[in-house]
C-alpha cells in the first residue's frame, strides 16, 4: 500500500528569514482573530518546515487528511492572508499527486496531476497552465522539462514530485513533508493558535462595506451615494447622463463562503424611467455589466479568460473580520482600472448611443410611435436619444436598409421606411418639442 498525505507550499515573496516569516505569519493570524498559544490549548495547529536558500515554506497540520477540505480551505485562506501564492499537494496511494495552485486572491488558479492520474480522473486529467506555473521556474529550468516530469509514470509518484520540486524552486524533501514526518529540529516549527477572547464587533454588512469603501474611493471621481435602502453610486454628467455603479450577491467559489460582483451602467434622462429605489436585480435589464464585462468588451485584443474569471465576482470569508473590507478594496481598484476608464469616455449623448450598442443595451427605434406622438416600449429603452441627437448614423443605417444595401426582412424594411420618414418629417420636430418641455 502506498502513501497518503497532504501539505501546502507557501511562496515566500518577501525573501524573509525564518524568524521574519514566522513573525509575519503570527501577525497575520492575529489580524484574523487568533493568538499564539500552547499546543494543548490550540484550536488551530500548524507545522512549518523551512529549507535553506528556498523560496517556499511548507505548512501542514495534523488535522489535514489526504485531500480533505480543511487543507484546501486553509491553502486559499493562507494565500490571501499572506498576499502570496500557495500550492496544495495531495498524494494518493503513491500513485497520483494533485497540485492545486492558489493565487494572492485566495482563489484556485490552476490544477495539475502527476502520475497515474487516469485511475482517478479518467480522460479528464487537468493540464497545467504555462502562464500560471512558468513564473515560478527556477533559474535554468525550462517549461518542457516541467511538462516532461509531469508526464512521467514512476512506480512511486513521490519520485516525480521530488524531481519536480527544484524545477519550480521548491525543496525536494519538503514537498513530501507531512505532519507524521515532523521531528523536533530547528527547521520544523510548531505553532498553535486560539481565538482571541474579545468582545465580538458588529459585522460589517456587504452594502455598508460597498457604501463606505466605494463611496470614499469614488468621491473624487464625482460619484455620490444614493440615499436609500439599496447600494447605488451615481455621477451626473451634463445634467442628462448618469454613470451608475452598484453590486449584487453571487454564489461563492470554495474556499470562500460569500461573493459579490460590481455592476456598472449608463442611463440618461431621456429614457422612460430610472428607478434607484428598487434592488439592483430589479434593474438587471440594463445594470448588468460586471467589471469582467467591461474588461472583456474594452480589451483591444482577445481577453484573458483567467483575468475575466477573477473580475466576474469577488469572493470573501464572512467569518474573517478583515476579509470583506480587503476584498472590497481590491474590487474598487479593479473597478477604477476597467470600469471607470470606459465610463469616463461617455460624456455626450452620441457617446451614450455608442456605449449602449457596445454593451448590447436597449436603444431601440421601437420607442417611436408613428400614429401617436410618443410611445415607450420598455422602461430602460434609450431610443429617444436618436431624436434628441438627430442621429445621422441611425438615419444612414435606415437609408441602407431601405435601399437594399443591408439585407433584411421585407416587413422590417417597411418599418425602417416609416422610421426614416419620421426622422425627416414633422413628427420628429413635434416629439423633440415635447422632450424639451
Amino acid at each position: 500500500m502506498g502513501n497518503f498525505f497532504t501539505s501546502t507550499q507557501i511562496y515566500d515573496n518577501g525573501s524573509l528569514t525564518k524568524e521574519q516569516f514566522i513573525d509575519k505569519f503570527c501577525k497575520k493570524m492575529g489580524e484574523e482573530g487568533y493568538v499564539t498559544c500552547d499546543s494543548d490549548e490550540s484550536e488551530l495547529s500548524y507545522i512549518l518546515k523551512f529549507a535553506d536558500s528556498c523560496k517556499w515554506v511548507t505548512i501542514t497540520s495534523e488535522s489535514y487528511e489526504q485531500g480533505n477540505q480543511t487543507s484546501q480551505k486553509d491553502t486559499g485562506r493562507i494565500a490571501k492572508m499572506l498576499d502570496t501564492t500557495c500550492v496544495n499537494t495531495v498524494v494518493i496511494d503513491s500513485d497520483c499527486a494533485i497540485l492545486e495552485l492558489y493565487d494572492k486572491s485566495g482563489k484556485k488558479a490552476d490544477t495539475l496531476a502527476i502520475g497515474r492520474a487516469d485511475d482517478y480522473f479518467g480522460d479528464d486529467i487537468p493540464q497545467p497552465s504555462e502562464k500560471i506555473w512558468k513564473p515560478f521556474l527556477s533559474n535554468g529550468s525550462k517549461w518542457n522539462r516541467f511538462i516532461e516530469i509531469c508526464n512521467k509514470d514512476e512506480v512511486f509518484v513521490e519520485d516525480s514530485l521530488s524531481e519536480l520540486a527544484p524545477v519550480i524552486g521548491m525543496d525536494s524533501g519538503n514537498i513530501l513533508f507531512s505532519a507524521e514526518d515532523a521531528e523536533e529540529d530547528e527547521n520544523n516549527i510548531r505553532l498553535g493558535f486560539a481565538k482571541t477572547a474579545v468582545k465580538k464587533e458588529k459585522k460589517l454588512s456587504l452594502n455598508a462595506a460597498f457604501k463606505q469603501i466605494f463611496g470614499d474611493g469614488l468621491k473624487d471621481a464625482g460619484f455620490q451615494i444614493v440615499k436609500g435602502r439599496y447600494p447605488y453610486l451615481v455621477k451626473v454628467v451634463n445634467s442628462e447622463i448618469l454613470h451608475i455603479i452598484s453590486l449584487r450577491t453571487e454564489q461563492a467559489e470554495y474556499p470562500e463562503d460569500k461573493a459579490f460582483s460590481i455592476l456598472g451602467g449608463i442611463a440618461t434622462v431621456y429614457r422612460p424611467e430610472i428607478d434607484l429605489e428598487v434592488s439592483p436585480m430589479a434593474n438587471y435589464n440594463w445594470l448588468n455589466n460586471s467589471v469582467a464585462n467591461f474588461y472583456a468588451k474594452s480589451a483591444k485584443s482577445e481577453h484573458d479568460h483567467y483575468t475575466y474569471s477573477v473580475l466576474s465576482k469577488f469572493n470573501y470569508f464572512s467569518e474573517i473580520p478583515n476579509s470583506l473590507p480587503s476584498v472590497m478594496e481590491d474590487a474598487l481598484e479593479y473597478t477604477k482600472k476597467y470600469m471607470l476608464t470606459t465610463m469616463n469616455e461617455v460624456n455626450t449623448l452620441d457617446e451614450c448611443i455608442n456605449f449602449f450598442s457596445k454593451f448590447n443595451l436597449s436603444c431601440s427605434t421601437g420607442i417611436f410611435n408613428l400614429n401617436r406622438e410618443i410611445i415607450y416600449n420598455a422602461a430602460d429603452n434609450e431610443g429617444l436619444l436618436y431624436i434628441v441627437t438627430d442621429n445621422e448614423a441611425k438615419k444612414e443605417q435606415l437609408r441602407k436598409i431601405i435601399s437594399g444595401e443591408i439585407e433584411i426582412f421585407e416587413c422590417s424594411k417597411e418599418y425602417a421606411k416609416k422610421v426614416y420618414d419620421f426622422f425627416t418629417g414633422n413628427e420628429h420636430d413635434k416629439i423633440l418639442e415635447i422632450i424639451e418641455e
